[in-house]
This record gives C-alpha cells, structure tokens and sequence, in this order.
C-alpha cells in the first residue's frame, strides 16, 4: 500500500467511534430505502399510469416537507441532544414505510400515497442534519473531510446493494411487500443508533426552537449564503440521478428494473472504491478548487447521459457522476461545519438541509416536465440538467472567494 494510503486509513482509525457508528446506520438505512425508493417512480408512472409531472409533484410537497423538518430538527437538536432525534425518527419512519407497502399492494389512490410519502420524508429531516451535526460535534478539524467521506461511503455502500437487491425481489414477490422490508432495515438502523454516546449535553434553559431566527443568522453570513445556494443547485442535479433517470432508462431506452438496479449498484460500488483516493484528492486541491471542479464533472456526467443508447454508455455517464459525488459530498460537509457558528452547529446543518431539501423536492417535478416536454430530444434534455451543474460550479467559486475572506477577517480579529 502506499504511503498516501496508509496515511487515509491511518486517519480513519483515528476517528471517534460514534462517526463509525453512524456510517454503519447510514449504510442500513439506505440500503433498506432504495430497496422500494428507486422504484417508486417507475411504479407512479408504468405501473398506475400516472404521468411524471404528478409524480414530481408528490415528490415536491414530500421533500418540502422534509426540508422544513431539516431546519427544524438541526435547531432542536442544538436544545436536546442529538441522539434522541436521530433514533426516534428511524423507528416512526419504519412504520410510516410499512403502511405506504399496505397501500402499493391495495393500489390506493395517488392521494394517500402522497401524503405517507410526505409523513416518511419528514421523518427522514429528523436524521439527516443532526446526523452529519453529530459526526461534526466529535471530530477535529483537520478529521472533518475523512469523517464525512466515510459517512458517503456508509450511504453508497446501501446504494450498491438496495436497488439491486430490491429489482432482484420485485420479481418474485410484490412490489408492495418489499416495502416491508425496507421497513425493517429502518429498524435495524435504529438498533445501531442505540449504542451511539450523546455528543452534545441537552441545555434545557435554551430558548425554543425559533426557525425565523436562523434563517436570519445565515442570511447575514455571506459565505454561507452562497454555500446554501450551492445547496440547492446541487440537490436540483444530483437528485435527478435518483428521480427522472429510472423513468428514462425504463421508458426511453428500455432498459429493465434489474438494469437499472445494476446502474445504481455501479454508482455505489463507484464510491466505495473511489472515495478513499478522493479524500486524498481533496487535500490536494484544497476544499474550495474540489467544489468547484465536482460541479464540472456533474455537467459532464448528465451530458453523457443524453448521449446514452443503451446500458454501456448510462454506465460511463454513472462513472462520471460518481467522481463527482466522491469529491462533492465531504467537501461540502466539511465547508458547512467550517462557514457556520461553531456553537450551533444543529443550526448550520438544518438550513443547509433545508436548502438541499428544497433542491430535493423541486428536482423531480422539474425532471418530469422536462421527461413530458423534451423527452424525446436526449441531448436537450439532459443539457438543461447539465447547463444547472455549470452553475453550481460558478457559484461554489463565488463561496470559495467569501469563504477565504471571511476565514482571513475572523484570522485578523483573533491576531
């Protein structure tokens, strides 16, 4: 092995237990979720003939709801401790994925699964950012890009076995009993949630939860301003990997559920194996030039998509993604921990949840128009998705340039 490797790894063995645990419940958790929830589209849409711009909406009201849940729960979470949040969520979510199994097998109308899917996506805005603020809390600065790599290593790791894994079931059993399942990998999370030590002491003498309050705060901190739009733009591409991709590959090119379960597996698969070496990437490039250079690669990436056949080039156009993801993801991680007040950090991670979420909850019904208007023209359609990556790269420059200033006043202030 090499000398920069075992410097990684070395680094990884220095980590705080709790991060490791927490990349375990990621792991879990995702594979349990993408077993149904990267077929759920194709479901709304082939199955019960729904067309994709309903879909995109159900998705919209559902990743609102969560994203307010985000900002919500990260602020809690400064007030009450981490963990109470954290497991509490998994465990209500388990039974909220279960009841949405009951109604894909009893066929329910569009309006109910709507509004379980937007109970589940609530409930998931109680994990997400006090996770990542807890993995935060226990690590040293210079840990920071290893901590949150392993934590995206954790999430790809669900990613390269539950979509396959659940493509794999759905042909032998319904789609609505893999629900089930999946409910039970959520439980399964909670359990390892359970052994997690509290990072942050619960201060009950705290104000309450004041959502306007922290909006305010980060509207006044420009770098963070400019990192939440990032946020967002990011969440608007990525998410379309997740969303219009599957109803594309199925409908467009006519590729199977098992095909584009294998898809998905080769993007996990892709972190795993890379993103050991983009850590190191990262800390040669400097956190900033690798923000910006992740932009680029996803505008490649989605370009290559609309270039796509069949499964060999969706396969390149994954690949590309995939470097993208591996750069991306600890980077901007690390860049919320650093930009936002140190002593609140629930707070910094719940309004970039919040903004991501919204990326999230605009990006299906965006893809959907696009899918219904321009669907048939691959290259237009997918350079639109690739036009919005270029822009998340000029912005995340933008946050690079604040980013730097504001970190040399706080150094002239401390001088």
């Amino acid at each position: 092995m090499s000398t920069a490797g075992r410097s990684r790894l070395h680094a990884w063995a220095g980590l705080d237990r709790r991060v490791w645990d927490m990349a375990i419940a990621r792991a879990v958790n995702t594979m349990g979720m993408s077993l149904v929830m990267s077929f759920l589209g194709i479901y709304v849409v082939e199955e019960r003939g729904y067309a994709a711009w309903l879909y995109g909406l159900c998705a919209l009201g559902a990743n609102v709801g969560q994203s307010l849940a985000q900002a919500w729960a990260g602020e809690l979470s400064d007030r009450i401790g981490r963990r109470p949040l954290i497991t509490g969520s998994l465990v209500l979510r388990a039974g909220v994925i279960a009841l949405l199994g009951v109604q894909v097998l009893l066929d329910a109308p569009l309006w109910s699964l709507a509004l379980n899917f937007v109970a589940s996506s609530a409930l998931r805005g109680g994990f997400e950012p006090v996770a990542y603020a807890l993995v935060s809390d226990v690590c040293a600065p210079h840990q920071r890009i290893a901590a949150f790599g392993l934590q995206r290593m954790g999430t790809n790791l669900g990613w390269a076995m539950g979509p396959a894994l659940g493509g794999l079931l759905t042909w032998f059993l319904p789609y609505g009993v893999v629900f089930f399942i999946a409910g039970a990998g959520l439980l399964a999370a909670a359990w390892v949630t359970t052994r997690v030590p509290e990072s942050r002491a619960p201060t009950t003498d705290a104000p309450r939860v004041r959502l306007s309050e922290a909006f305010r705060d980060a509207l006044a901190q420009p770098a963070l301003v400019a990192l939440l739009v990032a946020s967002f733009l990011y969440s608007l591409v990525h998410t379309q990997l997740f969303s219009t991709f599957s109803i594309y590959m199925a409908e467009q090119l006519g590729l199977s559920k098992l095909g584009i379960g294998l898809l998905y597996m080769l993007n996990g698969l892709g972190v795993l194996l890379l993103q050991v070496p983009a850590i190191g990437m990262i800390r040669r490039l400097g956190l900033h030039r690798a923000l910006v250079i992740a932009g680029v690669l996803f505008a490649a990436g989605f370009l290559v998509v609309g270039a796509a056949g069949g499964f060999a080039v969706a396969a390149i156009a994954i690949g590309v993604i995939t470097c993208a993801e591996v750069l991306f993801a600890p980077a901007h991680q690390t860049a919320a921990a650093e930009t936002g007040d140190a002593a609140r950090r629930g707070r910094t991670f719940g309004v970039v949840g919040f903004c991501q979420m919204l990326g999230v909850a605009c990006a299906p019904l965006l893809g959907g128009i696009l899918f219904d208007q321009i669907g048939d023209h691959h290259l237009w359609m997918w350079g639109v998705i690739a036009t919005l990556a270029l822009g998340l790269a000029g912005v995340l420059a933008v946050f690079g340039a604040l980013h730097r200033r504001t970190a040399g006043d706080r150094a002239e202030t401390a001088g």
